[in-house]
C-alpha cells in the first residue's frame, strides 16, 4: 500500500483574522518576515493588531569605545531599526491596529529619542501606546502634539530610563477623549502638566506614576478611579480630591516629601500610604493643618508606612481623632513607627474601627524601651487575627500584652521576624 502524504497547508487557508491573531503574538520583524512564504501571505502581516517594535530584534555584538569600525557597526544597526520601524508605520492602514509598542534604542539619525515613531504611530489610531526611552540625558521630553490628541487611545505607557536624572514632561495641550490609563515612568510633572491632564482626559479612570519627581500642588478629577504615586519625589504640599477613587497608592521618597491631604474619597476601599519625614525642620513649620487619615473613614483596607517627625505626632493624632468611626475597617496594617511614641495612633485606630478583623504591626528594629502605661478607656471585643514583625521577641511579647488591654479577644497571634516577610 502506498503511503499518502497530505501536503495540504493548513495554516494558509485559514481566514484572515485568524491569521492576523497568530501573528499578533510574533515580534512585528518576524511577522513581517512571513510575507515571503507565499503570495497568500504577502500582506498578511499588515493587517495584525499588535506592532512590537524591539531593538534586540537587530542584535549587535558588543563593541570596544576604542574600536571605530565596530561603533560604526552599532550606528548602522540604529539606522536600521530606525528604518524598518517607519517603514512598517507608513505601510500600515489605521483600521487594523490595536497597540503599537517601542522597546529598547529609540534613536533617529541625530542620536536623539526619534518622537518621529510617536506622529506615525498616532495616526495609525491604536488604542495601546507603550514605549520604553532609555538611556538620554534630555532635559525635556518633547512629544509631538499628535501622541497627545489621539482619539482612539485608551492606554499610554511612557517609561524614560535615562543615565542621569529626569526628564520635563510638557505638552502644549491635551486632548485624549477615550484614555482611560496613564502611566508614566522617571518624568518630572508639573501644575501646568496636570492640568491639561485631567482637564484633556474626561474619561481617565487609572492614573500610575512611578519614580517621578512631582511639582504638582492639586490632583482633582471625578472620574478617577485608581490612583498611584510609587517611590515619587513629593516637592510640594499636594492636594487629592478625588470621590469616585476606590484605589489609592503612595509612596514617596525619604526625607523630600511634603504632606499631602486628601479630601473627597467617599468611595474609597484600598489605600496604602508609604510617607517619610524630613530632615527641613522649615518643611514642618510651613505645613498646612493636616488632613490625610480623616479622609480614609471608608476603606475596608488600609495599609501604612509612616517615618514622621516628632513635630508631626501631635497632627497626626488630631487628624485621626477628628475621623468619622472607621465602620468599614477590616483590615490595618501599620509600620515604621516607633510604637512607644507613637502607639497612641494606634490605639485611636482601635477605637475608631468596631469592625476591625486583620491587625498587623510592624517595630522598629531598634525600639527596646519599656512599653508605657496608659489609662484604657474604651476595649474593642475581638480581633480575629494579629500579626507583628519584630526582630526583638521581647519587644513584641510587650506589644502584645499592650495589645490586650485595648482588645477583650485576640484570635490567631502570630510573631514573626521582619525577613520570614
Amino acid at each position: 500500500m502506498k503511503r499518502r502524504s497530505d501536503r495540504t497547508d493548513r495554516i494558509s487557508s485559514l481566514p484572515d483574522d485568524v491569521l492576523a491573531h497568530v501573528l499578533s503574538f510574533l515580534n512585528t520583524r518576524d511577522a513581517v518576515r512571513t510575507c515571503v512564504l507565499s503570495k497568500r501571505w504577502r500582506n498578511t502581516w499588515t493587517i495584525v493588531p499588535v506592532l512590537n517594535f524591539a531593538f534586540n530584534e537587530f542584535p549587535t555584538e558588543l563593541v570596544s569605545e576604542d574600536d571605530d569600525d565596530d561603533i560604526n557597526e552599532n550606528i548602522k544597526e540604529e539606522l536600521r531599526f530606525d528604518s524598518f520601524v517607519c517603514s512598517v508605520l507608513d505601510n500600515r492602514g489605521p483600521s487594523h491596529v490595536d497597540t503599537v509598542t517601542f522597546t529598547g534604542e529609540f534613536m533617529d539619525h541625530f542620536c536623539e529619542p526619534s518622537m518621529r515613531w510617536f506622529h506615525r504611530a498616532a495616526l495609525l489610531m491604536p488604542q495601546v501606546i507603550s514605549a520604553m526611552i532609555p538611556y538620554f540625558e534630555l532635559e525635556e521630553l518633547n512629544l509631538p502634539d499628535s501622541l497627545f490628541s489621539c482619539a482612539s487611545l485608551e492606554l499610554l505607557e511612557l517609561i524614560h530610563c535615562p543615565f542621569n536624572g529626569r526628564a520635563y514632561l510638557k505638552q502644549n495641550s491635551i486632548a485624549l477623549g477615550s484614555l482611560k490609563t496613564l502611566m508614566l515612568v522617571n518624568l518630572v510633572l508639573d501644575d501646568d502638566f496636570a492640568q491639561k491632564l485631567l482637564l484633556g482626559c474626561p474619561v481617565l479612570e487609572d492614573l500610575q506614576l512611578f519614580n517621578c519627581e512631582l511639582l504638582i500642588s492639586d490632583i482633582s478629577s471625578n472620574v478617577l478611579n485608581e490612583l498611584i504615586l510609587d517611590d515619587c519625589w513629593i516637592l510640594r504640599h499636594m492636594r487629592i480630591s478625588c470621590p469616585a477613587l476606590v484605589s489609592l497608592f503612595i509612596s514617596s521618597r525619604k526625607n523630600t516629601v511634603q504632606i499631602i491631604s486628601l479630601e473627597n474619597m467617599t468611595s474609597l476601599v484600598y489605600a496604602t500610604i508609604n510617607l517619610a519625614g524630613s530632615d527641613d525642620e522649615n518643611v514642618v513649620d510651613n505645613l498646612p493643618k493636616l488632613k490625610l487619615l480623616s479622609c480614609l473613614s471608608n476603606a475596608t483596607s488600609l495599609q501604612l508606612r509612616f517615618l514622621p517627625l516628632p513635630e508631626l505626632k501631635e497632627q497626626l493624632e488630631n487628624d485621626i481623632s477628628n475621623c468619622r468611626t472607621f465602620y468599614n475597617l477590616s483590615s490595618l496594617d501599620i509600620g515604621a513607627w516607633n510604637m512607644v511614641k507613637h502607639f497612641s495612633l494606634v490605639a485611636l485606630f482601635l477605637e475608631h474601627s468596631p469592625v476591625l478583623k486583620q491587625l498587623a504591626l510592624s517595630l522598629n528594629r531598634d525600639v527596646i524601651q519599656e512599653m508605657p502605661r496608659r489609662d484604657v478607656s474604651f476595649q474593642l471585643e475581638y480581633i480575629e487575627t494579629v500579626n507583628i514583625f519584630c526582630d526583638e521577641k521581647k519587644l513584641a511579647s510587650k506589644l502584645v500584652r499592650l495589645l490586650g488591654r485595648y482588645v477583650k479577644t485576640m484570635g490567631n497571634i502570630n510573631v514573626r521576624k521582619f525577613l520570614d516577610g
